[in-house]
């Protein structure tokens, strides 16, 4: 009997330490697919300012001569710093060098960011008026998230912040449509006022500005700007979300080619692309709603492609990491769309693009944020 009891012992001892060991491995191996890429990313993207080494900024395109930033660039570097010094793979002295750029390229009279700048050779900046509402939604995150990171500086951060949402909500607010503008030059005097940018469309990053600033107006935006998500996916069986839409009361309309930037304006193209990333950090039933009848929509794929119809017609052949990277994201989060984590899990065995700033910052992102929660 004593011996039986032992070799249960000895066996269950063994179960055990197996089992660690495994869990072990896999979370070892994960933080180095996170570490790997962040580290590829912040070689590519992240420059020091040739005539201002306390700061440096994201760089999304380049040439022989110059540089842009975009504003959307760094706010997703402010964030992915934050979340990469908290698994200490950078310091808060990269997130620094980032926030110093922030401020010296703000849009006159405003909290809110140049929307780009262009940088020559010898380092000077041509900063473009005018700013983008999802740069400085991601900005205003990062800077509460490095709020609770460093609390050595979390008065500065925290009040940066603020004014940042204080002046999202002065500039980039319509008040007849409760929702965001897709920024300060959108005003009341033209008809871009009631245009919606779907991707700044960020239930969770509206919650946390609520909780931050106990401003109802973040709660009153995310409904009203879900509502038109809404109204956007039940106009097609597929689901799909066009990268702009006009605003009309309760309802919400594909804008018409060229609208605003490009022959896709109302197609789901590299605006929405990320929507499937935003719409799983929400645990709100309307995000999930919207989010699992676009899942169900790329369930049916064998592959994801870069660009479709709104009635899923696919606008190109190729394979885009742009767009999988956002949809593996919200599969990570749910195992009912497992067969899109196995399809498409193939992006972070590869190399990043160097030349590819929004490409590889979806993918690092889905890494720093999916990876964990899997």
């Amino acid at each position: 009997m004593k011996k039986t009891i032992l070799n249960y012992v000895l066996f269950s001892s063994i179960l055990l330490i197996f089992i660690g060991i495994l869990i072990f491995v896999r979370i070892s191996s994960l933080k180095n697919i996170e570490k790997n890429l962040y580290d590829q990313w912040r070689t590519a993207f992240f420059v020091p300012d040739k005539l201002d080494k306390n700061a440096a900024y994201i760089q999304t395109q380049k040439s022989r001569n110059n540089a842009v930033v975009l504003s959307e660039g760094q706010g997703y570097g402010l964030l992915l710093t934050v979340k990469a010094a908290e698994q200490g793979y950078t310091t808060q002295k990269d997130f620094t060098k980032l926030y110093n750029y922030y401020l010296k390229n703000r849009d006159s009279g405003t909290e809110l960011m140049s929307w780009k700048q262009r940088t020559s050779q010898n380092g000077v900046v041509k900063k473009f008026k005018n700013s983008a509402t999802d740069g400085d939604i991601y900005i205003a995150y990062a800077l509460i998230k490095a709020g609770k990171l460093w609390p050595n500086k979390a008065k500065i951060y925290n009040k940066q912040a603020e004014k940042v949402l204080n002046d999202l909500l002065k500039y980039d607010y319509n008040n007849k449509t409760k929702s965001l503008t897709v920024g300060n030059w959108a005003t009341n005097s033209t008809e871009y006022n009631k245009l919606l940018r779907t991707s700044d469309v960020l239930p969770a990053q509206f919650d946390e500005f609520y909780y931050f600033s106990r401003n109802g107006k973040w709660l009153t935006i995310k409904d009203s700007m879900m509502q038109s998500l809404k109204s956007l996916s039940s106009r097609n069986k597929t689901g799909l979300i066009p990268d702009f839409a006009w605003v009309k009361g309760s309802i919400a309309i594909p804008v018409s080619p060229k609208t605003v930037s490009s022959k896709y304006d109302g197609d789901y193209y590299y605006n929405a692309c990320r929507i499937p990333y935003n719409l799983a950090q929400s645990k709100d039933k309307t995000s999930q709603r919207v989010l699992n009848k676009l899942m169900k929509f790329f369930m049916t794929k064998d592959y994801i492609t870069g660009g479709y119809k709104l009635n899923g017609n696919n606008l190109n052949d190729y394979q885009s990491a742009s767009f999988a990277a956002p949809i593996l994201y919200a599969a990570l989060r749910n195992q009912n769309f497992n067969k899109l984590l196995q399809q498409e899990k193939y992006i972070f065995m590869q190399k990043l693009d160097p030349n590819s700033y929004y490409q590889s910052t979806m993918v690092v992102l889905t890494a720093m944020n999916g990876l964990k929660n899997n």
